[in-house]
């Protein structure tokens, strides 16, 4: 049996009786690469070869990762500490009940009593293909299993695994989802039936900024200059109330047009809060409830053939943007993408932008 020279097997005689000097042990003698030397001795060859293995396996993982962890957490009770510490706290009520959702029908019952120390990438595989047997789509696929890879990602960053066992885990090709907008026409319609509606300004401030329901909700006039023509967009109001902060994390600057400038004027003059849009006592939004109890009932009354959701005012904003010869990169900026890939979406709806690109490369 070949041995390296830090790594061998001995057997000898014992010395107390003569029974014994006729039996062989077998000894491991392995120097760990941090110095440390480990050396346990077996009456069987055959225990003593299994250990020795372990060594290899132990080794090779702080020759790898420079520390040895030996923790036997289960994965569901690090998800219990990963709960406790990263989301309950932390995370919007909406992204807390999601992973609850993902965790309780896709991703507990498979890993739930597998050592987190031996999680490999065979167990992802099986998770990712019992999601696409239940017949989710590849999209809804793709966000179960970036789950997976968060908490995997949060054990390294807790010290309970030196490095994610599903690093680089490749997506499934998703379907590119089609912008719902609407055309010019259907903006008048809409907008022409409800301006009596106590809303009307707030749809008509959508329309022309692109802002998500969120931060319309929360914008306070503290965050209206008029003096600079522009709107600061840092906070948002969800149904856990109002927040410093917006959904990039990055506070964005949204210049006013003139449309835009003369509604806020208006309003400034007859300003009952310190948010901008309220409901008619004076208090705010209703973040969670606005498009069912009031959106979906303007579109009614305008009888619009198509009826889109609150976020496809955002998309009809930026739809029309780039129709009308707006820059995409400026765009980026406008809307808070932090990764242009996410506003390439509209791209396809200049032809101008395409054809520009055409004319990058001539010989």
């Amino acid at each position: 049996m070949a041995l390296k020279k830090d790594e061998k097997i001995l057997h000898f005689p014992k010395k107390n009786s003569e029974k014994r000097r006729k039996k062989k042990v077998y000894r491991v003698d392995v120097r760990l690469p941090d110095g440390r030397r480990i050396t346990k001795t077996f009456h069987r060859k055959f225990d003593a070869e299994q250990f020795k293995a372990e060594l290899k396996i132990k080794k090779k993982q702080i020759e790898e990762n420079g520390t040895d962890i030996d923790y036997d957490k289960t994965f569901g009770e690090f998800v219990k500490y990963w709960f406790e510490m990263e989301v309950d706290s932390r995370k919007a009520s909406k992204t807390r009940l999601g992973y609850n959702s993902d965790l309780k029908n896709h991703i507990l019952p498979i890993l739930s009593n597998i050592k987190l120390k031996h999680l490999n990438y065979s167990h992802a595989k099986v998770v990712e293909n019992s999601i696409i047997h239940s017949g989710k789509s590849n999209r809804t696929t793709n966000k179960v299993m970036m789950v997976l890879k968060t908490i995997l990602n949060d054990a390294v960053k807790h010290s309970f695994l030196q490095k994610s066992p599903i690093k680089g885990y490749p997506e499934l090709k998703e379907e590119p989802r089609p912008v719902s907008y609407w055309k010019k026409d259907e903006i008048a319609q809409f907008l022409e039936a409800n301006k009596e509606d106590y809303f009307f300004d707030l749809y008509k401030f959508a329309l022309n900024t692109g802002l998500r329901l969120g931060e319309i909700c929360g914008l306070c006039w503290d965050r209206v200059d008029f003096e600079a023509n522009s709107i600061t967009i840092s906070r948002t109001l969800d149904r856990n109330g109002l927040k410093n902060t917006t959904k990039s994390h990055r506070a964005r600057y949204i210049p006013m047009n003139t449309n835009v400038r003369a509604l806020l004027k208006n309003r400034f003059k007859t300003k009952i809060s310190k948010y901008v849009f309220t409901m008619p006592d004076g208090s705010h939004l209703p973040y969670d409830h606005f498009t069912q109890r009031h959106f979906k009932k303007a579109q009614t009354r305008a009888k619009m053939e198509r009826h889109i959701r609150f976020h496809d005012l955002r998309h009809t904003y930026a739809s029309h943007f780039v129709m009308n010869g707006g820059d995409i990169f400026v765009l980026q900026k406008l809307l808070g993408h932090t990764d242009i890939s996410t506003t390439m979406i509209y791209s396809h709806l200049n032809k101008e932008f395409i054809q520009s690109a055409a004319e990058i490369i001539k010989f």
